[in-house]
């Protein structure tokens, strides 16, 4: 990744850069709309942009950036990545007053129901592309192409997939031209906002069948009716995964 910055957690002059690139990017987005309905505080919505990137960086998270003028940012976590968030807890006690209870308990309840589908669509070892954001007057300029392509080619190598959220349809087919299959598509179940998941599957054929059928197979866990399918289908995607790993004793 010779050609892009990675910021690290102690250049707050990039951070708080990249920071109002994330807000300027999703500002007129419709989940921010919903999440900060009031025009004013969304103009600090930067804040919570830097909370989020402070916040991955301390977690381990590789941040990426086009230049030292910020354009374009990237935050790339692996899926053994566990937040702690109370270096940091001064600072969000700040967020209530300058974005409105609205957009922290929005926030979490959306980042409930991410999980939960993570949980289900990516339950093996991926990277997981938490944010991707080109400000509004460097976007059509291949910005995104040039965050997305070394991680993508590193991936390749190591053979892991990615995984990605998106609220908005128009981010589907620029995704798609990279690899990416729309895995899941749904109402969050509070706000009623698009839910739309994407992962780019990569690895050795046989691994791509344990996977697709492991992502077939999870949804049925809670289904009592279902449970017959499951344990089947889970089966299978064990004895895949042995295969793939040499095992005869299957």
């Amino acid at each position: 990744m010779s050609e892009l910055i990675k910021i690290s957690k102690s250049d707050l002059t990039l951070i708080r850069k990249a920071a109002f690139t994330g807000a300027t990017a999703f500002a007129d987005d419709p989940g921010t709309i919903h999440l900060v309905p009031n025009v004013q505080k969304r103009a600090n919505l930067h804040f919570a942009f830097e909370y989020f990137l402070r916040s991955s960086l301390a977690a381990g998270s590789e941040v990426y950036t086009t230049s030292n003028d910020c354009e374009g940012i990237a935050v790339w976590s692996s899926s053994d990545i566990k937040f702690n968030l109370l270096p940091f807890l001064s600072g969000s006690l700040l967020l209530p007053l300058r974005l409105g209870w609205r957009f922290i308990i929005g926030s979490m309840a959306e980042n409930r129901f991410a999980e939960k589908i993570k949980n289900i669509y990516a339950p093996r070892p991926h990277e997981y592309l938490a944010l991707l954001a080109v400000a509004p007057e460097h976007q059509k300029k291949g910005l995104g192409s040039s965050l997305l392509t070394p991680m993508l080619k590193r991936l390749d190598e190591q053979h892991l997939p990615c995984y990605l959220e998106t609220q908005n349809m128009k981010n589907v087919d620029m995704y798609r031209h990279f690899g990416f299959d729309l895995v899941y598509e749904a109402l969050q179940p509070k706000s009623k906002q698009p839910s739309l998941v994407m992962l780019r599957r990569q690895g050795s054929p046989l691994k791509q069948v344990h996977d697709r059928i492991w992502e077939l197979a999870l949804p049925y866990q809670d289904k009592r009716n279902d449970a017959g399918h499951a344990e089947v289908t889970l089966h299978f995607a064990r004895i895949l995964l042995a295969l793939e790993k040499g095992n005869e004793d299957v």
